[in-house]
C-alpha cells in the first residue's frame, strides 16, 4: 500500500473575503508523511494584480509582489502538488480553500469539494498561536508567512496523526476529479527574492552612469533643472520605465557629469532631511519616506544617517514645535483623490479616509472619489500599488503623490 502524503497549506491574502475580490498574495505548501517526515516544500509570493490591501498582518507590500508570478502562472504547479497528495490539511483550512476555489474559478477551473483536515476545528482553537501554546510549539520564523505557518501546522498534524492513526482514514481523498491546469514550472519568487530585489541598485542609476561619456561639468542652471525634475518624478516615490527614459535623456542633453549627478542626489536627500527636521525631530513616517528616497537615489543607510546628522547640525537651533510649513500654493483649488490605506498617523492614530479628506479640504483642495482625466492629484500610501485607481491615473498621466509627500506639501504635521 502506498504511503499517505499530506499537503499542509497556508495562504496570505489581500483581505478576508475572496467573494469580494480579495486575492492570494503568498502560498506555502508542505508535503509530509503521516509520521511527520517532510518530503517537499513550496513557497512563493503571488502578484494579485490589485492593491495589496492592509499589510499590517503579513507584512507584504506592493513592491514585494511586483516581480512575483500571478496565480495563473502557478495554478498548474500548485494543483500538481495537491493532486499528488491523499490528504489536504491546514489551520482553518476552509479559509485557504475558499481563496483557492475563487482563484481557480477565475481560470475557468473548478476545484472539487474534498474533505479537509483542519487543526483549528480539531483543537477548537481559533488561532494557530493558541494551538502552539497548548502544545508547547514555537514558530521557526515570523508568523503570518505562508510557509512558516504551514510548517508549524505540519507539526501539529503529525502530533494529531500519531495520537489517532485513524484520522488519516476519515480525511483521505478518493476518486477525486481534479481540473486540468497545465503546470508551467514557474520559478518561485519568495520574500527573500523580494528583499534582494529591493536592495539591488535601482536600474535607472545604472542607465544614468552608462549614459555619461564626458568629463566636463554642466552649467549650474542645468543642474538645478535636473534637481527640479528629480523632485517631480519622486512625487510618488517610484521611478517607472518612462521616467527612467526621461532622466536618461535629461542627463545626456544637459551634460551632467558623474560627480554632478552624485552631488545632486545627495543634495536632494539633504534638503528632504532638512525639511523632516524642521520641527526638531524625524517621525517614523518621515524616516520611512527618507529611506525610500535614499534607496531610489542609490544611498545606503549609513549615508542617510550622515545626511541626517549634517542636516540636524544645520538646524541645531530648531526646537520641537509644531510644523508651520504652509500650504504649497500649487495645491489650492486642485482636486484630490485618495486610494488605499494611508500610512501616516496623527497623535498615534492612523489617518482615516474621512479625516484625510477633511484635512485636504482645510488645505484648499476639492475632494473627488474617482479618477478621471480632470483629476489633479492621486494620493497613495504605497507607491507601488496596483489598485485600479492608480493604474487609471498612470494611464491618464495624473500626478501621483505618496501620502508622506502630500502631508508635507499640505502643511499638515503627521507622526
Amino acid at each position: 500500500m502506498l504511503k499517505d502524503k499530506i499537503a499542509v497549506l497556508d495562504v496570505e491574502t489581500t483581505g478576508l473575503c475572496p467573494w469580494r475580490h480579495d486575492r492570494i498574495v503568498e502560498i506555502g505548501i508542505v508535503v509530509m508523511d503521516a509520521d511527520g517526515t517532510i518530503e517537499a516544500e513550496y513557497e512563493t509570493l503571488v502578484n494579485p494584480t490589485r492593491d495589496i490591501g492592509p499589510s499590517c498582518i503579513h507584512q507584504i507590500c506592493s513592491a514585494d509582489v511586483l516581480r512575483a508570478p500571478t496565480f495563473a502562472d502557478v495554478a498548474g504547479d500548485v494543483l500538481e502538488i495537491l493532486s499528488a497528495c491523499t490528504v489536504i490539511a491546514g489551520h482553518n483550512v476552509s479559509f485557504d480553500k475558499n481563496f483557492l476555489v475563487k482563484e481557480y474559478d477565475r481560470l475557468d477551473a473548478t476545484l472539487p469539494d474534498v474533505p479537509l483536515l483542519c487543526t483549528c476545528r480539531l483543537f477548537g482553537r481559533a488561532s494557530l498561536q493558541s494551538c502552539c501554546d497548548e502544545l508547547g510549539l514555537s514558530f521557526n520564523g515570523m508568523p503570518h508567512r505562508a510557509l512558516v505557518d504551514a510548517l508549524l501546522t505540519s507539526r501539529i498534524v503529525a502530533l494529531l496523526c500519531s495520537g489517532d492513526p485513524s484520522l488519516i482514514d476519515t480525511h483521505r481523498l478518493s476518486n477525486v476529479s481534479w481540473p486540468r491546469v497545465s503546470p508551467l514550472r514557474t520559478p518561485c519568487f519568495t520574500r527573500v527574492h523580494a528583499e534582494l530585489s529591493s536592495t539591488a541598485p535601482p536600474k535607472f542609476l545604472q542607465r544614468l552612469s552608462s549614459s555619461i561619456h564626458h568629463d566636463t561639468e554642466a552649467e549650474t542652471p542645468n543642474v538645478l533643472a535636473y534637481m527640479v525634475l528629480i523632485d517631480r518624478i519622486l512625487d510618488d516615490r517610484v521611478i517607472d520605465q518612462s521616467e527612467e527614459d526621461v532622466l536618461v535623456d535629461a542627463v545626456t542633453n544637459w551634460g551632467l557629469s558623474s560627480a554632478q549627478l552624485s552631488a545632486a542626489h545627495t543634495n536632494y536627500l539633504h534638503n528632504l532631511a532638512a525639511s523632516a527636521l524642521a520641527d526638531g525631530f524625524v517621525s517614523d513616517t518621515e524616516r520611512r519616506d527618507l529611506h525610500v528616497v535614499a534607496r531610489l537615489l542609490g544611498q545606503n543607510e549609513s549615508t542617510l544617517d550622515s545626511i541626517l546628522e549634517s542636516a540636524a547640525s544645520q538646524l541645531s537651533t530648531a526646537r520641537r514645535v509644531s510644523k508651520n510649513l504652509g500650504v504649497d500654493t500649487d495645491f489650492v483649488g486642485k482636486s484630490v483623490c485618495f486610494t488605499g490605506q494611508l500610512s501616516a498617523s496623527i497623535g498615534g492614530q492612523p489617518i482615516s479616509r474621512d479625516l484625510a479628506e477633511t484635512l485636504a479640504k482645510d488645505a484648499g483642495l476639492s475632494i473627488v472619489s474617482n479618477v478621471t482625466k480632470k483629476l489633479d492629484l492621486l494620493v497613495v500610501a504605497d507607491p507601488n500599488t496596483q489598485s485600479g485607481k492608480a493604474k487609471k491615473a498612470r494611464d491618464y498621466g495624473t500626478r501621483i503623490l505618496s501620502d508622506a509627500v502630500f502631508w508635507r506639501m499640505a502643511g499638515i504635521a503627521v507622526d
